[in-house]
């Protein structure tokens, strides 16, 4: 982030957590993979790191407290960025763009359970 950013940014803020690149790339492929109630998502890592961070709060006990995560929270996660490097994503996902985005297609048209 710059550092300009920041003085704006830093007074609204409860709290701030930074990522090791590999759980950026865990949650590309949590939200490429979807599951029954969740559409498969095309995210980059950076659009990957809003689900990072809360899930990491959410495992380490001070960091759940400071962030003020418990079991009535509710999380808004907003995710503007795709696969900006074909290349880069698959290999970090272990898939194509592609295949994440028919496998999306495909969890659209299924039937309602």
């Amino acid at each position: 982030m710059a550092g300009a950013a920041w003085r704006f940014l830093q007074p609204s803020n409860d709290c701030l957590v930074t990522l090791p690149d590999p759980l950026a790339a865990d949650a590309m492929r949590q939200l490429a993979t979807g599951s029954a109630r969740d559409i498969p998502l095309l995210a980059g890592e950076s659009g990957a790191a809003g689900l990072a961070g809360p899930s990491l709060m959410c495992k380490d006990g001070a960091r759940r407290k400071v962030a003020h995560l418990d079991a009535h929270s509710r999380v808004l996660l907003i995710h503007t960025e795709g696969a900006t490097s074909p290349a880069v994503y698959q290999q970090l996902v272990g898939e194509t763009a592609d295949s994440v985005l028919q496998r999306q297609q495909q969890w659209r048209q299924a039937p309602i359970a």
